[in-house]
């Protein structure tokens, strides 16, 4: 089961920089006048895209870490 919380917490900074990736590019594209548009570098983390990787992670936290927090109490 632990894997399993691991593995969300990977799918989601894979997802987090595939988003900060595409952003780059776009603004790449942008910058050398591909074609038109707003020069953000960091527009698609401004989005609500940025949710989904943070879920996964999350996820994965809280999964890693409530049993301990459990015994704790």
């Amino acid at each position: 089961m632990k894997k399993l919380y691991i593995l969300s917490i990977m799918i989601g900074a894979i997802l987090l920089f595939i988003l900060q990736l595409f952003s780059y590019v776009n603004y790449i594209l942008i910058e050398n006048h591909v074609y038109s548009g707003l020069l953000d570098s960091t527009l698609l983390l401004k989005t609500s895209l940025l949710i989904i990787p943070c879920l996964f992670i999350v996820a994965g936290l809280v999964g890693l870490l409530f049993p301990y927090l459990k015994d704790k109490i």
